[in-house]
């Protein structure tokens, strides 16, 4: 299955159970206490190889009614091969001191909220849609934020659940934060 044909289109069979949507809450918070943690290699086995992160450009239409991105531009477009070797790479304790920056490291922390699952069509395909807010502080700064509505695709396989995609608008169209090169 790839992650590109679960779209928003209409394909979803039933609301899910509350015992699925326990799973799915847990999976959620144990996926971004990976990251919060930066352990990288727990989070990657929470992430399909097929995985994909794309958060678009955000923009503020006239129209309140259109969307508040731009559909063919992304501010981050990347898979898990392009973040296991390019983003988690700069962590490695040989390019720590080169990757600036990480130099000194921001703290992160996420919230993710008011988690809406809907199962798909397909046995075992769920889309996740939540809010999340995540909060970087470097040394004595003050802390920045970037919220955001997250769309998560999701596959309940025999090793336990996996990520396929996470699509991400951005509340803000003027972004200040540390870096951009972050999971949300």
């Amino acid at each position: 299955m790839s992650a590109d044909n679960l779209s928003s289109t209409g394909e979803y069979s039933a609301q899910v159970s509350g015992g699925v949507l326990s799973e799915i809450t847990e999976f959620l918070a144990n996926e971004a206490a990976a990251m919060d943690d930066r352990d990288y290699a727990r989070w990657l086995t929470y992430v399909d190889e097929r995985f994909v992160y794309r958060v678009p450009v955000p923009r503020t239409p006239d129209n309140a009614f259109a969307p508040h991105y731009d559909e063919r531009s992304m501010l981050i477009d990347e898979s898990r091969w392009s973040l296991e070797g390019q983003w988690f790479r700069r962590m490695d304790p040989q390019f720590l001191e080169l990757s600036w920056a990480e130099n000194p490291p921001v703290r992160f922390r996420h919230f993710v909220s008011n988690i809406r699952p809907r199962a798909l069509k397909q046995a075992g395909a769920f889309e996740v849609r939540s809010n999340v807010m995540l909060v970087g502080t470097r040394q004595s700064d003050a802390p920045k934020y970037l919220t955001g509505e997250r769309t998560d695709h999701l596959l309940k396989a025999p090793q336990g659940w996996q990520l396929l995609s996470r699509w991400v608008v951005l509340d803000q169209s003027v972004i200040d934060f540390p870096q951009l090169r972050v999971m949300l």
